[in-house]
């Protein structure tokens, strides 16, 4: 549901689903302990990478990990995402827009081809009571202009990049966003 544009009327009734889920999940005892594991954080890393997410994530998700009692850090961002390959071409970096995005398939159909590269920990458990592999066992990409394969990314390694030096302790760069001159020049030599 994460794509889907403000104005559709899947939008309206997503969140009546919602509500109802939200009643049958305390019904099961699906508590967000069981949810909110490391390797679906790592999911949510290799997602965000693939397509070409904002730096802003780390922030959120750490923080999501920090209340849920798993540890998580800038270093598992650059070990987890770095080398996922950007899969989807929207803006601000893309050409499409994110409601080309939602009708390519969107996040299911996303995921599935990273399930097929093994980039996903497919038995993490969802909200949906159900694993993430079980969720998007039936995505596809309905539009190979917008949601690309691992084997032919728009980038071949777009995870955030956390740096370091003299000036701060650490930082996150969006590789990309920047250009190949940049990248050659200033990030050549870890």
């Amino acid at each position: 549901c994460a794509s889907i544009p403000a104005p559709y009327r899947e939008r309206a009734q997503m969140a009546y689903h919602t509500g109802k889920r939200i009643v049958d999940i305390v019904w099961e005892d699906l508590t967000p302990a069981k949810i909110i594991t490391r390797e679906a954080l790592e999911n949510a890393i290799v997602m965000c990478s693939a397509i070409g997410g904002s730096t802003n994530a780390p922030i959120h998700i750490n923080a999501i990990a920090a209340h849920a009692g798993v540890e998580l850090t800038l270093d598992d961002w650059q070990r987890c995402g770095q080398k996922i390959p950007q899969l989807v071409n929207c803006k601000p970096v893309g050409e499409f827009l994110s409601e080309e995005f939602h009708r390519a398939g969107g996040v299911p159909a996303t995921l599935a081809e990273l399930i097929k590269a093994n980039l996903i920990h497919v038995d993490a458990m969802t909200v949906s009571g159900r694993t993430i592999g079980e969720n998007c066992a039936n995505s596809r990409v309905i539009d190979s202009r917008v949601i690309k394969t691992t084997k032919d990314p728009i980038a071949p390694e777009a995870g955030l990049m956390v740096l370091s030096g003299n000036l701060f302790d650490s930082a996150v760069m969006k590789v990309s966003a920047v250009n190949e001159e940049f990248q050659a020049r200033y990030l050549s030599n870890p």
